[in-house]
């Protein structure tokens, strides 16, 4: 079993199809973020297909705007998913500077339901990693998921000791930095994930689809000079730690 701790199933369109088949036929369990509420609905009608897939609700941050001034209309969601994602904040796709606020407003809701309930989240921290890690602590979280993380190097190790995991996926392939942050980091931290169908589309033209785990594994286990079948076991013993976690808070006062 291979664990793809990002994906948008919602996106694939008239493939949809072939990606549950192929989740099926190699036995990746799915974390099925979603960006807004209408991707979280079809989502979940998804995973009624497939018991590899769990749909995950949150707002991601570029969608953050439509949300912020009707944030109670997100309860119901919040409360059914198993893990708050996509979510997070995105100061460098997203210049306009007036949505900075609406998207952390957002997040901080996000993580105010995390706080409460002890679910972890799954994160987008593009241009905002240090952002995004105060409002971790600001709110007590620990084992969140970070998504695709791109960021300072330095701040690697204040994630970890919020007890964080990082993913790693299709920049594994072009990206010295990614690279090196695959050998890095300790082997209980680390996912793999696809961010399918878009991210292999935004670096090569041609749309992921679910079977590209398979290559990203194979890169990381060269990477880090041990057998994919090692990693891949590594892997499987991350998630079941990640999933039966018994809480997300951390130690101490939390301002949600």
């Amino acid at each position: 079993m291979l664990v793809d701790a990002h994906a948008h199933l919602d996106l694939f369109g008239e493939r949809q199809n072939e990606a549950l088949r192929q989740i099926e036929q190699h036995r990746i369990l799915t974390l099925a973020v979603s960006m807004d509420v209408p991707s979280y609905l079809d989502t979940k009608s998804l995973a009624e297909r497939s018991p590899w897939v769990r749909p995950l609700f949150g707002v991601h941050p570029w969608e953050a705007p439509r949300y912020a001034d009707d944030l109670t209309a997100l309860d119901a969601h919040l409360a059914a998913t198993p893990m708050i994602g996509e979510a997070g904040l995105d100061f460098h796709f997203v210049e306009d500077a007036r949505s900075h606020e609406q998207q952390r407003l957002v997040l901080r809701y996000q993580c105010g339901w995390a706080a409460r309930s002890g679910k972890r989240m799954n994160l987008h921290t593009k241009g905002a990693e240090a952002d995004v890690l105060a409002e971790l602590r600001a709110h007590g979280l620990r084992g969140s998921i970070v998504h695709w993380y791109s960021g300072p190097a330095e701040l690697v190790s204040d994630y970890l000791a919020l007890g964080c995991y990082f993913t790693i996926g299709v920049e594994v392939f072009t990206s010295e930095a990614v690279r090196e942050l695959a050998r890095s980091l300790p082997g209980d931290r680390l996912l793999l994930e696809t961010d399918n169908p878009g991210a292999h589309k935004w670096l090569t033209g041609s749309p992921g689809m679910p079977d590209l785990l398979l290559d990203i594994c194979d890169a990381v286990a060269d990477l880090r000079e041990v057998p994919p079948e090692e990693l891949s076991g590594q892997l499987a013993l991350n998630w079941r730690r990640l999933e039966w976690m018994p809480e997300a808070r951390a130690e101490g006062r939390s301002d949600a």
